[in-house]
């Protein structure tokens, strides 16, 4: 609701400016408690932050992305709608997170159990033990990883040092500089007192 509604309110339903400002912030409370939590896990340092505030920020964006209709954005940008009030934001980010939850346990129980099944055929196929048919694996797709890094730099007549410009992409935070022009020696213009001096 409208802040200036609320105050309007709390003016019209007491009989002193002392009581409508209690009226007022009782109204406000819970917004006021919201906003403060929701700060607090926004601003939290170290490991703890990362937990609270940066990793629900990159879920809520993947989620929005595939399903917009039933996650909302990110707190920050819930945030930026003046619709939104703090509390509504605080009940449905917690439910969010209870699906969230659910749907990656679903996700990884399910990835887990397809990833041991195929282990075990492979196993029985091969003869090989569990153990070692997983390391295979293991080893199998972090070559495939690195395979599909290493093929950006396999170019048909691409020079080292393209491949050290390239590998270093992105890295720099400082802007090249332009090459400046190399401009034709006029005797004329040369300092004297570095000539008399010897120096260049």
């Amino acid at each position: 609701r409208n802040l200036t509604q609320i105050l309007k309110r709390s003016i019209e339903s007491t009989n002193t400016m002392k009581e409508a400002t209690h009226s007022f912030s009782k109204q406000r409370a819970d917004e006021s408690k919201a906003l403060v939590e929701i700060s607090r896990e926004l601003d939290r340092p170290g490991l703890l932050g990362a937990f609270t505030f940066i990793i629900p920020l990159i879920v809520d964006s993947i989620f929005n992305k595939f399903a917009p209709k039933v996650f909302s954005p990110n707190t920050i940008a819930c945030l930026q709608k003046r619709e939104n009030s703090f509390l509504g934001i605080r009940r449905r980010k917690r439910w969010e997170r209870l699906g969230q939850f659910a749907t990656l346990g679903t996700f990884f129980t399910a990835l887990t159990m397809g990833a041991k099944q195929l282990i075990r055929i492979l196993s029985r196929v091969t003869g090989k033990r569990n153990t070692t048919v997983a390391a295979t694996l293991m080893a199998s797709l972090a070559g495939i990883a690195m395979a599909k890094k290493a093929a950006a730099f396999l170019v048909p007549g691409m020079a080292p040092a393209d491949v050290l410009n390239k590998a270093s992409k992105g890295k720099r935070d400082d802007k090249e500089l332009p090459l400046q022009t190399i401009t034709a020696y006029d005797s004329e213009n040369e300092d004297m007192s570095n000539i008399a001096g010897g120096g260049i």
